[in-house]
């Protein structure tokens, strides 16, 4: 009950007291109020219109403004290249193998020109050999026995059937020896073509297998070079194209047409292959060498081409540049300017205008920078 009484009693003060401000006082209050706020409105618009006189007339002051680099629109042929690597592939290059045996001879050394058939190495076998004896001595039996028999059939002795049984006997005793003869022929390791004795991997001695080369013969009077390029495009390489290829290890380049492009899209890696033919004379054209090819998918002679950092993007895929208007020395206002992306190739870019007389060529963009800009925005040209 004290409690209560105090805060009646409190309440009941406060309230004589707001009662005992005269209302003509505060309606006053009020009006000077209003007029305070027309004076500082009026006070406030008067300095912003001389600060921006200032601006423009002292050169004292300087505005904070975006600062940009200017580059102009490139009138000029624009051409697109895909990259790849590509390595050297000799058409005539061979793993030389043999049937299995040891090495009898040597006959050529590395970097010896040999001709076809020639006589590389020469391998004893003598399990082959055997094997030729014993087909040899069944291919003089089945002989004898075949001429023997001839004769009597001649005379009208014998059955027909045996004449027939000695004269196939004998017949597959010949196409066994000479089955085991080329056997022993492949044994010895031939130049399977005219070209260089590149390698020879064994020596006097060892023994050979089917699963080991003996030796490499290669021939380059024939090189192409061969790549890989992502199915993606499979629509814009054709043959024919124009090629740069560079050897980095080197140092050389070459330029060529692209010979074949291939018709099978390898599952492993999602590519087609593509070959490049090496023009003869070419002296440091090796197997395997690798190389940087350059393949031409698109060309125009007349482009408008600006770097690929000045064009921007908005929130509805739009792609823009801003133009460069109205430049006083080194200040300019940006001009918003609706494009399409054609083609880039190593931060060139392509463009046209949505507006076909947007642009024309020579025209200054905003280069770096671009980010910090909006249409209409003045901004200072770094110099």
């Amino acid at each position: 009950m004290k409690n209560l009484f105090l805060y009646a009693t409190a309440a009941a003060l406060l309230s004589a007291c707001g009662a005992s401000v005269p209302e003509g006082d505060v309606a006053t209050k009020r009006a000077d109020l209003e007029r305070l706020k027309e004076r500082y409105k009026a006070t406030a618009d008067s300095i912003k219109t001389i600060e921006e006189w200032l601006v423009a007339n002292d050169s004292t002051i300087r505005r904070n403004l975006p600062v940009i680099t200017a580059v102009a629109v490139a009138a000029t042929p624009f051409t697109h290249f895909i990259d790849v690597h590509g390595n050297v592939r000799a058409d005539k290059a061979a793993a030389l193998y043999s049937g299995g045996g040891r090495v009898r001879k040597i006959h050529v050394g590395p970097g010896d020109r040999v001709k076809t058939g020639q006589m590389i190495i020469t391998i004893d076998n003598n399990m082959a050999a055997e094997q030729i004896q014993q087909a040899e001595a069944a291919y003089e039996l089945a002989r004898t026995a075949f001429e023997k028999q001839q004769t009597l059939w001649n005379q009208k002795i014998g059955s027909e059937m045996q004449f027939l049984q000695a004269k196939s006997q004998k017949e597959q005793a010949e196409a066994g020896l000479a089955a085991m003869r080329e056997q022993q022929r492949l044994t010895n390791i031939t130049a399977p073509f005219d070209g260089t004795v590149d390698d020879i991997m064994v020596r006097v001695g060892d023994m050979t297998s089917p699963m080991q080369a003996a030796a490499r013969v290669v021939d380059l009077t024939g090189v192409q070079l061969e790549a890989d390029v992502p199915e993606s495009y499979l629509r814009t390489v054709k043959s024919g194209a124009p090629v740069k290829v560079y050897f980095p290890t080197v140092g050389d380049t070459l330029r060529a047409k692209l010979d074949h492009v291939g018709e099978y899209i390898d599952p492993s890696n999602r590519t087609f292959k593509v070959t490049v033919r090496v023009p003869q004379g070419e002296k440091m054209m090796r197997p395997n060498l690798l190389s940087d090819i350059s393949i031409q998918d698109f060309h125009n002679d007349s482009s408008l081409v600006v770097p690929s950092r000045a064009v921007l993007q908005d929130v509805k895929g739009n792609n823009y540049i801003f133009v460069l208007d109205a430049t006083t020395g080194n200040e300019a206002k940006a001009r918003k300017v609706m494009v399409t992306r054609v083609s880039e190739y190593k931060g060139a870019l392509s463009i046209t205008p949505v507006e076909a007389a947007a642009l024309k060529g020579g025209e200054r963009i905003v280069d770096e920078g671009a980010k910090n800009v909006t249409d209409g925005l003045t901004v200072r040209i770094a110099n």
